[in-house]
């Protein structure tokens, strides 16, 4: 980096967040940390281009969207034309304490030059009573975790992270509409390493309309991941999303697919269960289906993360 002070550039992708795009701007531009500039890309068809153009800051640029592109298309055209050697994620509907950029840039600054970025952690909101519902400071090393079986993330909008790094691995998959942030994370692991700032320095809005894939863009998402990084990923995290694939699978009657994704899980890992399952769709797929809506009714397990599910009703972004 050229100086003690590289210039960061804060990218907000958004849709009809009118509502809140302000306050998550404003907590940008009111960094202590001076050298910024902020790259708004909008989707919405609501009036969230009224409400950007109300702020006036030399540091601001806006682009409104002809078409919807999505948040990956969004936030890597706005990295394309981005001036600063330091790129930041923010959400449109979240909020930054105002040292976030100072105290990340700090610790990048004096940090080995093995590591590509620097996560903070979070505090979330219920977005209608102001009431504190959580608080996120686990320090996670990445690298070793995807080599553990754990597919953990580190929240898109906590991540500064150099430029030159994105133009090293690439940027966001733009064929993804969910996960795409734990794609690039799996991509930035296998050369570079994470660091941390121990600290909430983002309140995180909950209980609104985010958006999130429905569940076909999240299998879509594994699958494509499972292909890309298999000669990375841990067998733990590869038999998992085998079975996540098959279980939904089994779940829309495709007995085909679920048998190959049954299949591929036991190379990775032989497990009596999984054996009986395949025994199953090649004996009996109508009663392995019929137990399977009974078993997974809520959602499919996430995989690798217990307690977390897939539901099929989600908004797709």
């Amino acid at each position: 980096m050229k100086n003690n002070y590289p210039k960061v550039t804060v990218v907000i992708p958004t849709y009809n967040r009118s509502q809140l795009i302000q306050r998550s701007i404003n907590s940008v531009l009111n960094q202590t940390y001076k050298n910024v500039e902020l790259i708004v890309v909008d989707d919405s068809d609501d009036d969230t281009e009224i409400k950007v153009k109300e702020i006036k800051d030399e540091r601001l640029i806006y682009i409104k969207n002809s078409q919807r592109m999505g948040v990956s298309k969004a936030r890597n055209m706005a990295i394309k034309i981005s001036t600063g050697e330091l790129i930041a994620f923010q959400d449109s509907d979240d909020e930054w304490y105002n040292d976030k950029l100072e105290k990340q840039v700090n610790l990048l600054l004096k940090s080995s030059p093995r590591v590509a970025a620097v996560y903070c952690g979070q505090e979330f909101f219920d977005i209608t009573t102001g009431e504190k519902t959580g608080i996120e400071l686990t320090e996670i090393n990445f690298r070793k975790s995807y080599a553990e079986g754990f597919l953990q993330t580190p929240a898109t909008q906590t991540v500064l992270i150099k430029k030159s790094v994105l133009n090293e691995v690439g940027y966001f998959d733009e064929r993804l509409r969910a996960a795409e942030d734990t794609e690039l994370a799996i991509r930035v692991s296998k050369k570079y390493l994470y660091a941390f700032v121990k600290e909430p320095l983002i309140k995180v809005a909950r209980n609104h309309d985010s958006l999130m894939g429905n569940a076909k863009n999240y299998l879509y998402a594994y699958d494509l991941i499972y292909e890309k990084h298999k000669d990375f990923l841990s067998n733990k995290i590869l038999f998992g999303l085998c079975k996540v694939l098959a279980n939904y699978w089994i779940l829309k009657g495709d007995y085909k697919k679920a048998k190959g994704y049954i299949k591929k899980s036991l190379e990775h890992q032989l497990e009596l269960k999984t054996l009986a399952q395949y025994s199953a769709i090649v004996i009996a797929p109508f009663l392995l289906k019929y137990a399977h809506s009974k078993k997974y009714k809520n959602g499919i397990p996430h995989p690798t993360q217990p307690g977390k599910i897939i539901e099929d009703d989600r908004k797709d972004f």
